[in-house]
């Protein structure tokens, strides 16, 4: 039942000659105190305050209550944003690669959203480059920090990194001059594939082949305006070309958009508060967001249609760390004058991201959530860090979900205590989940309990737990898989005599590519019926007593070995 009367106030920031949405918060009081700290920012253009009431099932009043425009200081400020950690790029081509770029969007976050220019644009663009490299400070305090975080992490002297740096953006801006001048396929009236194509049958060299593709794509993305401009011309391309390259450069260019702090928020119209608009991100990752107001919605039907179909793997990855930061951010997870709401969305949040198939955005986003448990809870440093995990870990009912969990949290590379601690649960309640039915409890087929388990291994056997740990987990669930297809007579069901040899074979070859058997005994149970089946010396015979035609007995074996070559049966 909607309440009548009920108001929320918008803060509205004035860029660019336009009104946009900054937050929305539950009272006036608050609305006014973050208008006046917004108006203290020298950067600030002007700030108004929208109360909008309810009065009425679908009926709402909008009412400016406050606005103030002010001059703001004509000096850009183009100073870096320190960043935590940055790859190491031993070679100059490694400057060019997602994190790479990723970091360059971070740390020149000012200038590259004054330009609304990505670090794959200014790679790429001889004359935009030459720009940035002609400001007096902004690189070399670039290259400064990041020296410095690659010596503590490779042990090289700082000075030493700083000359390999420079030396690749000495490189890497002579290659961009040198192809300036080049006449190159155009992608205007024509597509990315069909550039690829021109690519194709010009250059040799597959790396010369892609920077040049990737040139020839960007001085026609330099002429789109703004960060929505660029994506209402992308993400058709991401949609529509054939290429995988083209959707990739599509991908990666997207990536760096989405890098940029409001681009996300611009997007998926107006949230009620951080958690609000965190949990509308998972919506559009998993291809399912509705468009709020202010949202641009043929981009949100776009996005969503990509994400769904998993063509945007880099953009992805990208949105998924910035949840991660934002959940480890200070900014609160809602509007709520009470502390312990921001708990109760911690919870909904924890229970969208952990789920029984794994943590949705791997171990950034259980990193995150422990940062944000660990501030909710008021308990820092190595001591907190434990106490979090332990916090977040109790909140999971299901120990298949604690185990989930905890296997996301662990990094070879954290403190030998932590590690320790890790490996110790995920020992325990290794052990503790020691039936089919305690690792699928809700599973309501023999498939999908079987699933279940595989997923689970398969978990473990792509973690970084070392070998000592990872083997044992590993081979527990296999025996569990393994102990269930012989005391259910499995197999034998499958291989039900009272049907032709055809069928049996094939539901038997079928099984072995569902996805149902662990790594290791299991999968050698029932790869060794089948291939028992295929040295019977009248195999074939068996296989086509059954179909009176020859022609018809041909492709009944052609179907049944283009099935084992799928498989992953050698047919040799």
């Amino acid at each position: 039942m909607e309440v009548l009367g009920r108001a929320q106030f918008e803060i509205q920031l004035h860029k660019g000659g336009r009104w946009a949405i900054f937050e929305v918060v539950p009272t006036e009081e608050t609305a006014r105190r973050k208008a006046a700290d917004l108006l203290a920012m020298k950067t600030t253009e002007g700030v108004r305050i929208i109360k909008e009431s309810q009065f009425g099932s679908g009926e709402r009043r909008e009412t400016e209550i406050f606005k103030q425009l002010k001059s703001v200081s004509k000096d850009e400020d183009f100073s870096i944003t320190p960043v935590d950690e940055a790859p190491v790029c031993e070679k100059v081509t490694d400057y060019y690669q997602t994190a790479a770029r990723t970091t360059m969007a971070r740390v020149f976050t000012k200038y590259l959203d004054k330009q609304e220019m990505t670090p794959f644009e200014l790679l790429h663009s001889h004359k935009n480059l030459k720009r940035m490299l002609n400001l007096d400070t902004m690189v070399p305090s670039a290259v400064d920090k990041i020296a410095s975080l690659h010596a503590r992490v490779t042990g090289v002297d700082a000075r030493k990194r700083k000359d390999v740096i420079y030396a690749a953006v000495e490189a890497i801006a002579k290659r961009a001059r040198e192809v300036d001048s080049k006449e190159l396929p155009e992608l205007k009236n024509s597509t990315l594939d069909e550039l690829w194509r021109r690519m194709d049958a010009r250059v040799s060299d597959i790396e010369e082949r892609s920077y040049l593709a990737h040139v020839a794509f960007v001085r026609t993305t330099v002429n789109w305006t703004g960060w929505l401009g660029k994506m209402t011309q992308l993400l058709p391309m991401a949609q529509s070309q054939q290429d995988e390259r083209a959707r990739a450069m599509v991908d990666e260019m997207l990536a760096d958009i989405f890098v940029a702090k409001t681009v996300i928020k611009d997007v998926i119209g107006v949230s009620k508060h951080l958690g609000d608009a965190m949990m509308r991100v998972l919506d559009l990752l998993e291809g399912k967001c509705k468009p709020t107001k202010f949202a641009v919605e043929e981009l949100v039907a776009l996005l969503n249609q990509l994400f769904a179909a998993d063509l945007l793997p880099r953009s992805k990855n990208i949105l998924f760390d910035r949840l991660e930061r934002d959940m480890a951010s200070s900014v609160r997870l809602t509007n709520s004058e009470d502390p312990a709401a921001d708990k109760l969305f911690f919870d909904t949040i924890l229970d969208r991201v952990v789920t029984d198939h794994g943590v949705m955005g791997g171990r950034p986003m259980a990193k995150g959530l422990t940062e944000r448990w660990a501030r909710l809870s008021n308990i820092g440093g190595a001591t907190g860090r434990k106490r979090a995990m332990e916090g977040v870990r109790d909140k999971f009912m299901s120990g298949k979900r604690k185990f989930i969990y905890l296997l996301a949290m662990y990094d070879p590379n954290t403190d030998a205590e932590m590690k320790g601690l890790i490996e110790n649960q995920l020992r325990d309640l290794g052990g503790q989940l020691n039936t089919i039915q305690k690792i699928a409890p809700e599973a309501r087929t023999e498939k999908a309990r079987l699933q279940e388990v595989c997923g689970m291994q398969r978990l473990v056997l792509d973690s970084k737990l070392p070998d000592r740990l990872r083997d044992p987990v590993s081979m527990k669930f296999d025996e569990l898989v393994s102990d269930y297809i012989i005391s259910q007579g499995v197999i034998e069901r499958l291989d039900d005599k009272r049907l032709p040899f055809r069928d049996r074979a094939t539901r038997l070859v079928t099984f072995c590519a569902s996805g149902v058997l662990t790594v290791g005994r299991a999968t050698t149970i029932a790869r060794d019926t089948v291939v028992s089946y295929l040295r019977r010396k009248d195999f074939i015979a068996a296989l086509t007593e059954d179909i009176p035609e020859a022609f018809e007995k041909e492709n009944a074996i052609k179907e049944f070995y283009g099935l084992l070559a799928k498989t992953g049966f050698d047919v040799k």
